[in-house]
């Protein structure tokens, strides 16, 4: 077997990371995503969440290193407060922000008289009952059904698009073969669970979680692949291969011991058991700190975990991954596609 070319091929494959809990600049990342959905609790909690991190706004705040971003906390979570009914709350807010952020949700003075308009009909007065005259007849009150929620049809049909995407990624997978892979079996059982709900939605917010289990599953399906067909090439006879120099063997030598924990790492990623690949480059993080390939299958390992589980600290963990192997190497063209799926490398991408 020549030594050279197999450590070649694990080098190429390598990847890092560790886990981490979510900083205040990935709460307030993902109270904007949710201010753009309309998750308006979610917002509320990720921006007093960001507060406690860092309380202080301003146009231009770093993060870390020579990163900065458009850091107005307060205005966010004012308009979660303004459309949850916490009409004080979010006044409070919107005065003591200075603008809006990278996502401009209204001018600060319009949703201002918004939230003041709301909160004085709220708490104006009752009116003063009326005396009843003498032997008043008492009406009979039929109670009034409760008003049936309000359902965005857009929304409605976007759900049914992104069921449809993800069953013709399905059939995809089927046609090159790959159907008995574990990332199939995953994504054909979130497909399953988001199709039987798509008929007793009652809510926007059961919209949006179909619409999520649906692209996940998609996105698992892409990664399903055919089991790898046994080599045909004849071995050659009488061919004696050419002695390995003397940098290859060291080099062998020196990996010797990394290389059966990478196997079994890129074999559980690529066999779809994600959280046990996660577990098993976190490992070699602590061996390999610089290796810009560890760290990028490790927040691809950690995102395949938040979009097949929906937490939001898989995903907070897999960003921080991204930026970490951004930092280590020069990626030409993004992470490459026979390794990674396309949300992945998307998310990768917008990675700062």
């Amino acid at each position: 077997m020549n030594r050279a070319r197999t450590l070649a091929a694990f080098l190429l494959t390598l990847a890092l990371a560790s886990t981490a809990h979510a900083s205040w600049y990935d709460d307030y990342d993902a109270g904007i995503a949710a201010a753009r959905s309309g998750n308006w609790n979610v917002v509320v909690t990720k921006m007093t969440a960001a507060i406690k991190g860092n309380p202080k706004e301003g146009d231009r705040t770093r993060t870390y290193g020579a990163i900065f971003i458009n850091y107005h906390p307060y205005y966010y979570r004012g308009v979660g407060y303004l459309n949850s009914g916490r009409y004080q709350q979010a006044i409070d807010d919107l005065e003591r922000t200075s603008g809006p952020g990278p996502e401009n949700l209204g001018s600060i003075g319009e949703l201002l008289d918004r939230a003041k308009r709301q909160l004085a009909s709220t708490s104006a007065p009752e009116p003063e009952p009326v005396r009843p005259a003498p032997e008043p007849t008492r009406p009979v009150v039929t109670p009034s059904a409760p008003a049936a929620p309000v359902i965005d049809p857009a929304l409605r049909d976007r759900a049914r698009s992104s069921l449809a995407n993800a069953n013709r990624k399905l059939q995809a997978a089927q046609q090159r073969r790959a159907g008995g892979s574990a990332q199939y079996q995953q994504a054909a059982t979130l497909f399953n669970d988001a199709s039987g709900r798509i008929g007793g939605v009652k809510s926007n917010d059961d919209l949006n979680a179909i619409i999520t289990m649906a692209e996940n599953a998609g996105d698992l399906a892409d990664l399903a692949t055919a089991p790898a067909a046994p080599s045909t090439v004849p071995a050659l006879a009488n061919t004696v291969p050419p002695a390995p120099t003397k940098p290859t063997v060291a080099t062998e030598d020196v990996l010797d011991s990394y290389k059966p924990r990478l196997r079994r790492a890129l074999q559980n990623y690529f066999a779809g058991e994600f959280g046990d690949a996660s577990r098993d480059f976190e490992v070699l993080v602590r061996d390999l700190p610089t290796n810009g390939w560890i760290w990028a299958f490790l927040g691809a390992s950690q995102y395949s975990q938040y979009a097949f589980e929906g937490e939001e600290s898989y995903r907070a963990a897999a960003l921080k991954s991204f930026r970490k192997a951004k930092s280590l190497r020069r990626w030409s063209g993004g992470l490459p596609d026979k390794y990674f799926s396309r949300r992945i490398r998307r998310a990768f991408n917008e990675v700062g």
